[in-house]
């Protein structure tokens, strides 16, 4: 059968300006639809048996101390059903029984970064807000980064038609070009999530790009153009632990303030060979970035409390595991000791804007969420540990 082209036709200015519209249009509505029927994402309520599960307590235990009334009772539809909790009581719960590590010093700052799209960067940054103010009780500010606004979509915001530039970090970058101070603590908005909030992301912050390099040969005294976020991230770190950064699979100068902001950086990496080529050029980057910087500012040394890989969508074939190895013998102990499997429930769920924290105990059975949940959970226990440990050493 001859197939007959469509004769080509010039696209406009013009004609660029209607795709984008549709786009943002459509966008809307596929976000309205899965977020039906509420205009905003509400947080899950969580069963008695998952909260005795991220407590670490037994029915016994919980049935102990309910009849105290010390802690929230949750709600039940009849007696001797289900009984649920809301997050922020389920947080309460959490800690009264496991007495997280308080918070010495200042909060703590993590980029997730990677030069790569697809390795589901923001999907484990966002995991990591939530599973750290819901396992460990913690105050976390997340930062989207990328001007795509992906994590902000997470949050069930739309960054196209939502967010305006002075919602975003633009202000600091403009206070930074006019040679004024800008104190960040006005920026974060709630979230759904209770103990999360949001700086969002527009695609305004596109300008920064072309913004942060305007000073990049900026006269003695005036911030170094890298440190611009570091600078106003100090306002934050006395009312958060936790400012995750979000950054776009760039080499952009917004991700390059990141990793100089940033305590410690997460590099998730999917197990493919092309994903493990890509590792290579982003640590020659890395490198080169981090000890090109360090010359400009004669030895100004930036150093990282931690510098991990992570290993997601994980699947159970040969061809995964034999390139898992291969960054197991290349990382060595960088490479964190836990996998994200690739699953259905977790694919579907990020398509409609949701992470696995997100789903209610009514879209799967309790197995399969705990198998879903089990790994990461213990990414966010992985990280709060070795940040708890941090915090303890400044004490002694």
């Amino acid at each position: 059968m001859d197939i007959k082209l469509a004769h080509p036709s010039k696209t406009t200015p013009e004609d660029l300006k209607q795709l984008a519209n549709l786009s943002a249009v459509m966008l809307q509505k596929i976000r309205d639809e899965m977020l039906e029927p509420f205009p905003r994402k509400e947080a899950p309520l969580i069963p008695s048996g998952r909260l005795q599960e991220l407590c670490g307590i037994d029915k016994t235990r919980m049935n102990r101390s309910l009849k105290k009334g010390d802690l929230p009772q949750g709600q039940q539809s009849r007696p001797g059903a289900v009984r649920y909790f809301s997050l922020s009581e389920a947080m309460q719960w959490i800690r009264a029984e496991l007495k997280p590590v308080p918070r010495r010093g200042p909060g703590k700052v993590i980029a997730v970064a990677n030069f790569k799209g697809g390795v589901t960067k923001t999907t484990m940054s966002t995991l990591l807000c939530q599973g750290l103010s819901l396992r460990r009780g913690r105050k976390v500010c997340h930062v989207d980064l990328d001007p795509q606004g992906s994590a902000t979509t997470l949050y069930g915001i739309n960054p196209h038609a939502e967010v305006s530039s002075e919602n975003t970090i633009m202000p600091l970058i403009e206070a930074y070009l006019a040679g004024e101070s800008f104190d960040m603590r006005g920026l974060p908005q709630e979230t759904y999530w209770p103990n999360l909030d949001l700086i969002p992301s527009s695609t305004e912050l596109f300008n920064a790009e072309f913004m942060l390099p305007a000073r990049a040969t900026a006269e003695e005294g005036h911030i170094p153009f890298e440190r611009v976020l570091s600078n106003g991230l100090d306002s934050l770190k006395d009312e958060y632990d936790y400012i995750i950064l979000d950054t776009a699979p760039t080499l952009s100068y917004l991700t390059i303030n990141a990793i100089f902001a940033a305590d410690g950086v997460i590099v998730p990496v999917v197990p493919d060979t092309l994903a493990f080529a890509s590792m290579v050029q982003f640590w020659q980057l890395f490198s080169d970035l981090v000890t090109g910087m360090e010359e400009q500012s004669e030895g100004s040394k930036k150093e990282f409390d931690f510098l991990d890989v992570l290993m997601t969508r994980m699947e159970k074939k040969n061809a995964p595991r034999l390139v898992a190895d291969w960054i197991r013998g290349v990382y060595g102990s960088r490479v964190l000791p836990i996998e994200i499997p690739e699953t259905d429930l977790a694919r579907n769920s990020s398509i409609q804007f949701r992470t696995v924290y997100d789903l209610s105990s009514s879209e799967a059975n309790t197995e399969t969420m705990r198998r879903i949940r089990q790994p990461c959970d213990e990414f966010v226990d992985y990280v709060d540990d070795k940040v708890s440990a941090l915090w303890q050493g400044i004490e002694e």
